[in-house]
């Protein structure tokens, strides 16, 4: 019992402490996944015809309040995780580079840090993703 009793605080101590990095890997996984397929989305929707058969829409982003076919795209990446994530819309011109004078899409992705460091405090609170992606 006494050996128990010092090796059990170790050993719980690191399957939780295993168990929190691999659910935080996991979280910036998803965050940047769902970030990727919103930036994807504000450029993609340039290529696709108007209704009518039309000129091609304008660019997707950036836009003043963020696209809901944008938000969906990041909300469908992201599962779970997509009751409390936040979506910011940036973009513009490009002014120097290789896509220069080209249209880009940077969407920002936040989703709360659901681990056990979390309810001590210990870690962020929250993971930033953020994706660029341009219309070429």
């Amino acid at each position: 019992m006494v050996e128990f009793a010092l090796i059990a605080p170790i050993f719980f101590a690191a399957v939780i402490g295993l168990f929190s990095a691999v659910t935080y890997v996991l979280e910036v996984q998803v965050a940047n996944q769902a970030a990727q397929a919103a930036a994807r989305w504000g450029v993609a929707a340039v290529n696709f015809a108007a209704p009518t058969g039309g000129a091609p829409l304008a660019a997707q982003c950036p836009a003043t309040t963020v696209p809901t076919g944008m938000l969906s795209a990041a909300k469908s990446a992201a599962g779970p995780f997509a009751a409390s994530m936040t979506v910011t819309d940036g973009g513009g011109t490009a002014s120097s580079g290789g896509a220069n004078g080209s249209t880009y899409c940077q969407i920002t992705v936040t989703i709360p840090v659901v681990g056990f460091g979390g309810y001590f405090g210990i870690g962020p609170a929250s993971i930033t993703a953020t994706a660029l992606d341009y219309v070429t």
